[in-house]
């Protein structure tokens, strides 16, 4: 996506397609091992957990794909507060979502507290903890419940 950007861009037919095959096929890949997703399939919820909640706290006026979008450098400066993904990743992550015309903060009108009020009602969650999708290096991901209230604070919207 970040080489090819202009023809996606520009719906060049044949580069659109590749990119499509390609997402399906990662896609279907993924799921193929982990049926249930009971492990590796979670992966596909990158940028989700938060993307939800801000989806829910713009009372779903936000598409869902902006909302993920959001999440996703959410999810990556998460990631970079825990230790797990190098800055200029994180910088990357949001340059490519960017250089889309897709947002990468969440809007001045939405609370954080409600925000947070969200990611406790989560589907995902276990056992009353809030599960990310984090990133260890563009391309790989782990799973995490370890994250703290005063993490994703320190992730959202800055006042």
């Amino acid at each position: 996506m970040e080489e090819s950007r202009e023809q996606i861009l520009a719906l060049d037919p044949e580069t659109v397609e590749k990119m499509i095959l390609t997402c399906c096929s990662i896609k279907a890949e993924v799921v193929a091992e982990d049926e249930r997703e009971g492990g590796l399939r979670k992966i596909l919820n990158f940028g989700h957990t938060i993307g939800h909640a801000i989806e829910a706290e713009s009372h779903f006026s936000l598409i869902h794909g902006l909302a993920v979008a959001i999440g996703m450098v959410a999810a990556s400066r998460l990631a970079f507060a825990k230790g797990l993904l190098a800055a200029e990743e994180v910088r990357e992550v949001e340059e490519i979502i960017a250089g889309y015309g897709l947002p990468t903060e969440i809007p001045l009108e939405y609370d954080n507290d409600n925000i947070l009020s969200y990611l406790q009602v989560d589907k995902k969650n276990v056992a009353g903890r809030v599960v990310f999708v984090l990133p260890e290096r563009i391309g790989a991901t782990l799973i995490s419940d370890g994250v703290t209230e005063q993490e994703i604070l320190s992730v959202l919207r800055q006042d």
